[in-house]
């Protein structure tokens, strides 16, 4: 299994130079993190939208803004945090030759299946929580898999279990060969905040008519 892995964010534009399944850009998470994830994490909330290479931070705030309370938007790590995600938003243009992206965000998972994304490439940060796990090959049974069998029967080891760390991106390549993948329990039943970006045309093929962006929160 060919894992392509650095410490730096612009290397991603370089990943369709390999084979590999899987990127992952190994990050360390900005100090008072955890605290202020967690006054974020007291709603529910979902964002749908497009981002654009060129507006990206601007976009995000569009999103974003009218759903955050002047708390949070005052705290030091809020613009740190849009900043962030607005550079995920560009590495992703570049590696795919896109001028936008199909932007999601939010505190409530549900994949609690071994999947491989029906897309060319996808884009994951786990901002807060437990990351995505996944299942490197020789612990995979793939043709469990394919029969439609549970997870039970698709881990073939289940020493071999891995997890995207918080603030790591990652990209996962789909089709065939992609990496098995799924969210792990510990997302699926406590709130975690993870950004997921796609090419542009995903969020407007599953949602028809959506429009630049569109806001989803529901508050607990």
């Amino acid at each position: 299994m060919n894992i392509y892995q650095s410490n730096k964010l612009q290397d991603l534009t370089n990943f369709d130079k390999y084979s590999a399944q899987l990127g992952i850009i190994e990050r360390s998470m900005p100090a008072g993190a955890d605290l202020f994830f967690q006054k974020l994490m007291r709603s529910h909330f979902k964002f749908l939208g497009e981002v654009s290479k060129d507006t990206a931070f601007f976009d995000i705030r569009n999103i974003l803004n009218k759903e955050f309370s002047q708390e949070i938007k005052a705290e030091l790590l809020y613009n740190q945090w849009l900043e962030d995600m607005a550079e995920v938003c560009k590495t992703f243009c570049i590696l795919e030759k896109i001028e936008a992206v199909s932007f999601q965000l939010g505190t409530q998972r549900a994949c609690r299946r071994y999947h491989i994304d029906n897309v060319p490439k996808r884009m994951l940060v786990t901002y807060a929580g437990k990351g995505t796990e996944w299942l490197p090959d020789e612990a995979a049974d793939r043709d469990a898999f394919l029969s439609g069998e549970p997870n039970e029967k698709i881990i073939k080891d289940t020493s071999a279990l891995r997890f995207i760390n918080q603030w790591d991106v990652a990209v996962f390549r789909g089709g065939p060969n992609g990496v098995l993948h799924r969210t792990p329990d510990a997302a699926l039943n406590s709130p975690s905040i993870l950004m997921k970006l796609d090419h542009p045309s995903f969020l407007k093929n599953v949602i028809p008519g959506i429009e630049i962006f569109v806001v989803y929160l529901f508050l607990t």
